[in-house]
């Protein structure tokens, strides 16, 4: 597939292992080196990973440590992560963005992240 395709329609039905929700959260992230913050917002979140809104798109197969807070939640949630796929070019009025792919979490984060998305 060529670099900048929307890759959202592939994303869609039994591919998923993960339930997705529709919400916004806002996501702080630092790189592998733990240097500087990065705001992005979410467009949707699974505990698999999540789809960020941004204008500001990094390359796939970088790696970040995320933090974020789900609306109603008392807790942080924390994971490593990579970016899995880039949206460079939207169509069809869908957001320019980042497909992102949790790879390391806490049994008790994800645990908390799946009661909460179920």
């Amino acid at each position: 597939m060529p670099e900048g395709n929307e890759r959202g329609s592939e994303m869609k039905g039994p591919k998923r292992r993960f339930t997705r929700k529709t919400l916004q959260v806002e996501f702080r992230g630092r790189d592998a080196e733990g240097v500087g913050v990065l705001l992005f917002e979410t467009a949707d979140l699974s505990a698999g990973g999540t789809f960020l809104k941004s204008d500001l798109l990094l390359e796939e197969g970088e790696t970040f440590s995320f933090e974020f807070r789900v609306p109603g939640a008392d807790r942080s949630f924390t994971a490593q992560a990579r970016i899995a796929w880039v949206r460079r070019f939207p169509a069809n009025g869908q957001p320019a963005g980042m497909g992102v792919e949790f790879l390391a979490m806490s049994d008790e984060d994800r645990g908390a992240l799946e009661q909460f998305l179920a």
